[in-house]
């Protein structure tokens, strides 16, 4: 099988853990190959957070221009990382933004997101932009923006995962009383992306 290289990036506190941990189990119950790393900037204080991960492959560093999807789970960090990127590149980006506390007390600008947008799909030939916020309280909860973005990557068919393989590394990671609602987030990431497809 051909590698498949790339990253899920956000800020401390957004899950990105949790949804590489799914995935990773996943895809050992898939038999799929598959090794990721952790980057934790200061992510209890909302500092950058980073997982690689390679599938059929020996090392999960993704380096520049050779990610085949990027998952980002705030839109600078999007930004942050898109020289990892390559044309083919798939992104996942949920669009809505978190302010770092420089931009908060008027230190630091954010970035223009409608620019940056509109550079990003006129460049790269699948970007898909995700109301991730909407739809993870639409599932009952904002800290179930994980599975909402995981069945958003999933239902571009990045990863040669089923759903199936996917709910039940799911289930066996978190506490019951939560799986309904990060399986309704999970199918609402799923469903929202291939209404637009």
């Amino acid at each position: 099988m051909k590698k498949i290289k790339g990253l899920v990036v956000g800020v401390g506190g957004q899950g990105i853990i949790l949804f590489t941990r799914v995935l990773g189990e996943a895809c050992l119950k898939a038999d799929i190959p598959v090794i990721v790393s952790e980057v934790h900037g200061m992510a209890q204080r909302g500092g950058v957070v980073e997982s690689s991960i390679c599938l059929f492959g020996k090392s999960p560093y993704t380096s520049e221009g050779e990610a085949d999807f990027i998952v980002a789970f705030e839109p600078a960090e999007a930004l942050r990382f898109v020289k990892r990127a390559k044309k083919e590149t798939k992104f996942v980006i949920s669009k809505d933004p978190i302010l770092p506390f420089a931009v908060k007390e008027g230190l630091a600008t954010y970035p223009d997101l409608n620019s940056f947008f509109e550079e990003m799909t006129s460049y790269f030939s699948q970007v898909f932009l995700v109301p991730g916020e909407e739809l993870a309280k639409e599932a009952g909860s904002v800290k179930a923006l994980n599975m909402v973005m995981l069945g958003a990557a999933t239902a571009l068919e990045i990863f040669p995962l089923n759903r199936e393989a996917l709910v039940e590394a799911m289930l066996e990671l978190l506490p019951e009383k939560l799986h309904q609602v990060n399986l309704k987030a999970f199918d609402l990431g799923f469903n929202y992306i291939k209404s637009i497809l």
